[in-house]
């Protein structure tokens, strides 16, 4: 069998994200897998029965640190001589393709998720631009995870070459019988969730789940979630993110707010989405969320902004709503409107019917084998 090694720039993607995906492929291919030292390498070891090559790698731009994270690769590289390298995440397409352009493995994909130069501006966007058409210089296969992410590659130039995406979308996929409301309702965890919060039969809940990033949205999220009615509540699930933190004022407002529930990362997020009404997304870049994958998974309908990903999922009055990023007021009044709908039951059985229709986890699995069992791959 040829040899695949599947690199993510944290243990975190291999343990959430694509969680179960390296070992069904193992079925078909010698997987290896690779990534920085951290919190979850355990588990993903366990979970997958692989082991994790570690290969020290940090977020944000350290070109010193990126230098010594490709000589790491490089030695992996010789080690392992894999048929088929694939990256996802900005740091780890970067030190993984450089490393196998260097080492000539014969087959060198890299899956672009979210993009994060169309939001940033002057040194820093240039920069980034530059990344990325390094990235896919070295890259022998490109993967955009949507059409936005397509869209954008190709407006800004990234690369002439030819970009594909796999069904309908994402990296993963979901597993809609994991991520079942009826699943959820009876279990201890979401009685003691329930029995916590304290809520009554008259509260509407909203629910976010993401990093604490300064780009998700949470100001203009805070800002129109305290112009609704007393019985609205707000669950947010995430840590902070260290590369780039909330602000300080923003933060003291998620924390200081009496009808705002600071719950932090869960590993398991499906009771508090069986609590909510309504998922919230308001970021102002996404590559293909996953969360409005699960949350539609979970028949809830979902508040997310006209951006990337997001637009490829969420229907207008189908099965959610979209708004312009950064517009609290408009924020406000979706949400405002989506607490006065009679709707919100069909519109939750159209989320759950959408995902399985195109993103069912297992059916994903198989276009991946397809995938790199393509002859011209």
């Amino acid at each position: 069998m040829r040899k695949l090694l599947i690199v993510t720039t944290v243990a975190e993607t291999l343990d959430t994200i694509l969680t179960k995906q390296p070992n069904h492929l193992n079925n078909y291919f010698n997987v290896y897998l690779a990534t920085s030292p951290g919190t979850g390498v355990e588990r993903v070891e366990s979970q997958e029965g692989i082991s994790v090559n570690i290969i020290p790698m940090i977020r944000g731009i350290n070109p010193f640190y990126d230098l010594y994270s490709i000589y790491k690769m490089i030695r992996l590289l010789r080690q392992i001589k894999p048929d088929i390298i694939h990256s996802y995440t900005p740091k780890a397409g970067l030190v993984s393709m450089l490393a196998s352009w260097l080492c000539r493995v014969p087959v060198r994909i890299h899956s672009f998720t979210g993009l994060i130069f169309p939001t940033s501006s002057g040194f820093k966007k240039r920069l980034l631009v530059t990344i990325d058409r390094l990235i896919c210089r070295c890259a022998t296969v490109i993967i955009p995870e949507g059409n936005g992410v397509k869209n954008d590659l190709l407006r800004y130039n990234i690369t002439k070459k030819k970009l594909d995406i796999i069904g309908y979308g994402n990296i993963a996929g979901v597993d809609s019988s994991y991520f079942n409301r009826n699943q959820c309702t009876d279990s201890k965890d979401f009685l003691k969730l329930k029995d916590s919060l304290n809520l009554s039969p008259q509260d509407f809940v909203f629910c976010f789940v993401g990093r604490l990033n300064k780009d998700k949205g949470l100001n203009e999220l805070v800002e129109a979630f305290s112009l609704l009615d007393e019985n609205a509540r707000l669950l947010v699930l995430g840590n902070m993110d260290k590369t780039a933190p909330l602000s300080k004022v923003v933060y003291k407002k998620l924390v200081e707010h009496p009808r705002i529930h600071l719950l932090g990362f869960q590993k398991d997020i499906r009771p508090s989405l069986a609590l909510s009404n309504i998922l919230v997304l308001p970021s102002y870049r996404e590559g293909f969320p996953n969360v409005l994958l699960q949350a539609g998974a979970m028949s809830l309908p979902a508040i997310a902004t006209d951006i990337n990903g997001c637009n490829e999922i969420i229907k207008p009055n189908l099965n959610g709503w979209l708004v312009e990023p950064r517009n609290s007021l408009l924020l406000f009044s979706e949400m405002e409107k989506a607490m006065l709908s009679d709707k919100l039951d069909s519109m939750g059985i159209e989320a759950r019917t959408n995902i399985i229709d195109k993103y069912e986890r297992y059916e994903h699995w198989e276009r991946m084998v397809s995938f790199y069992n393509k002859s011209n791959l």
